[in-house]
């Protein structure tokens, strides 16, 4: 798991529709797991249309530079996430080849075995 903690700072709305200027909060990003954490409150927040949003309701409209750095974060987050499946789907597709490979083998052997045992006759 990769984390990344990172300053972000904004105008804010409390939860009460008080406007708060210039908030800066601590946070930790899981990007590749879509995680965010406001350090000071503990709560996840959800990050969509510029703003980190708290489960109280309170938000935080981010500046332009913590807008970049989030959005770095979550397309970083989203390649790595990839790339895992990426190797999921490759794992998978091997085991399900060596599978469909084994059971050709032990039909072949099968085969050879039945042919032993009732020989056809030539006469």
């Amino acid at each position: 798991m990769s984390f990344t903690r990172m300053t972000v700072s904004g105008d804010a709305t409390e939860a009460s529709l008080a406007i708060v200027l210039n908030v800066k909060r601590d946070i930790v990003i899981n990007a590749t797991a879509g995680i965010i954490i406001d350090l000071a409150s503990r709560d996840r927040l959800t990050y969509s249309q510029d703003r980190l949003t708290w489960p109280s309701g309170a938000y935080l409209y981010l500046d332009a530079p913590s807008r970049d750095e989030i959005e770095t974060e979550m397309k970083k987050g989203k390649v790595m996430s990839d790339m895992i499946m990426t190797g999921r789907q490759f794992y998978e597709q091997v085991r399900k080849r060596e599978a469909e490979a084994q059971a050709k083998r032990e039909a072949a052997i099968m085969a050879s075995d039945q042919s032993d045992v009732h020989p056809i006759a030539a006469e």
